[in-house]
């Protein structure tokens, strides 16, 4: 009864959505969207009894979204008990928005039996993944970086005046779009090259301000904030690894919804060994990602990339930039930090000692950044 009063509670009325840093309040009618964890749970506990043990199919469901393996005609009697039952309990079932997926042989068949609904033979993306032949999955990814390229010039151009914030942006937001195709669809780092190129080519140039990015910059880059990068990761090199350890991360919950049982039960113990193994197999892979780049480089970029990697070194760049806290930078500013951790040439810099006079032909700025000297007044 107390779970119910609470749902009524919430719900009956437009939920108020709050605006950081604003006393503006947005009125919603789309359900609880901010700060309300249970609305899940509650829609999951209303469809439970549209989850038959007595059917050979089996289910998966993600709030609204279900479904479901078997044969045909499994699949065609499941069907018709979701039409009939769902809209008792608030499921409403649109065959306009319903897929099944077969294999080329059981087409012909499964448009016969199911006549209002999407078929195909190719595949469909499912969850933001992808399910079906590698035609189609070719397909879904050349769509899916279609519109990631747009997202990546967008943002450029935003970085343009505020680096640290697309930074920012990028590290928490963006990037994890392409993460979450990269762990949830096998063997697409091929399918995401021209987004490393535009990442390398449009973005990163915006970001650090400046109009070129060489190779050796670009692995550099793309290394973890703690091994002296920037975090933004090559999408080719690492999804890969990010497919297996998703396998991994999800062996427990994968093997619970194949064998259909009703009570979830998770060995936490081994789950936490897990994890342990997973944040263990991409350290390696930066680990040695960083060796290769230290192997090919000269004295000066090692003693860079090792400055850049000291403790604490790098807390000013993985900070969220929040204005109140004092973590906020403009545009200057963050690009002189970035050429002070990169050894890059300062901006309009000027070349002669405001003190002195002479021209430091000995550094690149006004100071031997390296060595920690500076030029000396003129006695």
């Amino acid at each position: 009864v107390s779970t119910q009063s609470t749902g009524i509670n919430i719900y009956r009325n437009d939920s108020k959505l709050f605006v950081d840093n604003s006393d503006d309040v947005v009125w919603s009618k789309e359900g609880t969207t901010q700060g309300g964890p249970e609305s899940m749970g509650f829609y999951a506990v209303s469809t439970i009894p549209l989850n038959s043990d007595s059917t050979p199919v089996k289910e998966v469901w993600y709030a609204d979204d279900a479904a479901g393996g078997g044969t045909l005609e499994a699949l065609d009697g499941w069907w018709r008990n979701l039409q009939h039952q769902g809209p008792l309990f608030g499921y409403f079932p649109k065959p306009s928005k319903t897929w099944l997926i077969t294999k080329s042989q059981h087409l012909e068949r499964a448009k016969a039996m199911f006549p209002d609904i999407n078929i195909t033979d190719e595949g469909h993306k499912y969850l933001g993944s992808y399910i079906g032949t590698e035609e189609g999955k070719k397909k879904f990814m050349e769509n899916q970086v279609e519109k990631w390229v747009g997202v990546i010039d967008d943002i450029a151009k935003i970085a343009n005046t505020e680096p640290q914030l697309v930074h920012s942006a990028y590290l928490y937001g963006t990037s994890k779009r392409w993460s979450f195709v990269s762990r949830t669809t096998p063997n697409v780092d091929q399918h995401l090259a021209r987004l490393e190129h535009h990442i390398k080519e449009v973005l990163l140039p915006a970001i650090i301000g400046r109009s070129f990015i060489s190779d050796e910059s670009r692995s550099i880059f793309g290394l973890p904030a703690k091994y002296g990068g920037l975090g933004i990761y090559n999408p080719t090199l690492v999804s890969d690894m990010e497919y297996e350890c998703s396998l991994l991360a999800t062996a427990q919950l994968v093997e619970q919804i194949y064998n259909q049982n009703g009570v979830l039960e998770i060995d936490n113990d081994e789950q936490f060994e897990v994890l342990k193994s997973i944040k263990e197999k991409k350290d390696g892979l930066h680990k040695a990602q960083l060796e290769i780049i230290k192997s090919g480089a000269n004295q000066s970029v090692n003693r860079m990339i090792e400055l850049a990697s000291e403790k604490g070194s790098s807390s000013w760049l993985t900070s969220l930039p929040l204005q109140q806290y004092g973590f906020r930078l403009n545009k200057q500013e963050f690009h002189d930090a970035l050429c002070l951790r990169y050894d890059f040439r300062i901006k309009d810099a000027p070349r002669h000692c405001a003190m002195c006079m002479w021209r430091c032909f000995q550094c690149r700025t006004l100071s031997n950044l390296q060595e920690g000297r500076i030029c000396g007044t003129k006695t």
